[in-house]
């Protein structure tokens, strides 16, 4: 309670979930009618039994607040935070599952609590490893980096997108604040690929449009702009290198990704690739003895090439998704739009 008049009113008791009356207020034993923030306060309910209500519970005016079993916070991280913590508010504790984006969280509670925007919380797992500001107190199961961002520059309703005769309409106010938190998030961005994910709000596409940005597939990009590798370029030199005929591991799937898209590497699957020149070469060898014999068995692959059995059998994989070939029971047979390269 900030302040106000509790004499007489109607209450809820949250989370207990009880209507009440309040019959009296007293502050060191003397009955009052008012009370401040900051004091002590002993509030009677008549009906109520002690056992009724329990530690954390608090009186509110019926519908003023939500129960939840989701907080979304800003997090200040003293310690290492796990996964599961025990959030404690006001003097409510419950268990929590923490699921962190970036600098936020998402609270999934064991037990419901009563919060409000702006209020404080600790979070301990055995001892304090941070604490955080509610900034949403009822919000839907989420870790969307996007929405901890609107909740946390409280966006307001006046300045949020309004739908007028199948139109949407946004003031400039509004869509400069988006504008700069989308930039900052491109600013952030993997340079092998320097797109983010756009809002999933109704209002997307039309926004889209104003913020001069490009839609590719399923993210957004400024215009023209390409991956590129940066100071990563001797890593994939280094990279290259080893790439042969015999498949080599590659851990960073994103840079792989890009080297094929550059024509650098082929993946054959696993994790695993080779060079360009070596599933050409691979190819033609496989071609040529499909034209002859007509079927090819794994192990015949594997000496025709002298490699080992896995890379022969990733080779062939690709090559079946490639639409070179066609397993039929453990052999390959050549599809028929197949053609030799260079022909």
């Amino acid at each position: 309670m900030i302040q106000g008049k509790l004499v007489g009113d109607r209450l809820r008791a949250e989370p207990a979930g009880l209507d009440v009356r309040v019959r009296s207020v007293q502050v060191h034993d003397e009955p009052i009618d008012v009370a401040d923030a900051g004091q002590r306060v002993a509030v009677a309910l008549p009906g109520i039994e002690r056992h009724h209500l329990h530690r954390g519970d608090a009186l509110v005016s019926p519908g003023a607040f939500a129960l939840s079993y989701r907080l979304d916070v800003v997090v200040d991280e003293l310690a290492p935070i796990p996964e599961r913590a025990l959030v404690h508010h006001g003097t409510a504790a419950a268990l929590a599952r923490v699921v962190r984006v970036g600098r936020f969280a998402q609270l999934r509670l064991a037990a419901p609590l009563l919060a409000a925007r702006g209020d404080r919380i600790v979070l301990r797992a055995g001892t304090t490893v941070g604490g955080g500001e509610v900034l949403d107190p009822a919000p839907p199961r989420h870790a969307d980096a996007g929405r901890f961002e609107r909740a946390e520059r409280g966006e307001r309703l006046v300045f949020a997108p309004v739908q007028d005769g199948g139109e949407w309409v946004f003031s400039d106010e509004w869509l400069d604040e988006l504008r700069a938190v989308i930039e900052r998030r491109l600013d952030a961005a993997d340079p092998l690929d320097p797109g983010v994910s756009p809002p999933r709000e109704p209002w997307a596409d039309a926004v889209i449009l104003r913020l001069g940005l490009e839609r590719r597939g399923a993210k957004l990009y400024r215009p023209g702009a390409a991956g590129t590798l940066g100071p990563r370029e001797r890593e994939a030199a280094e990279l290259e290198a080893q790439l042969g005929l015999e498949p080599i591991r590659v851990d960073d799937g994103q840079l792989a990704r890009f080297l094929e898209e550059q024509g650098r590497l082929v993946r054959v699957g696993d994790g695993y690739a080779v060079a360009p020149f070596a599933y050409e070469r691979a190819r033609e060898a496989l071609v040529s003895e499909l034209e002859a014999a007509g079927r090819i068995t794994l192990a015949r692959f594997r000496d025709l090439l002298g490699i080992s059995r896995k890379p022969a059998q990733l080779l062939l994989e690709r090559f079946d998704a490639d639409g070179v070939t066609r397993r039929v029971g453990d052999e390959r047979v050549l599809r028929r739009s197949t053609v030799r390269s260079g022909e």
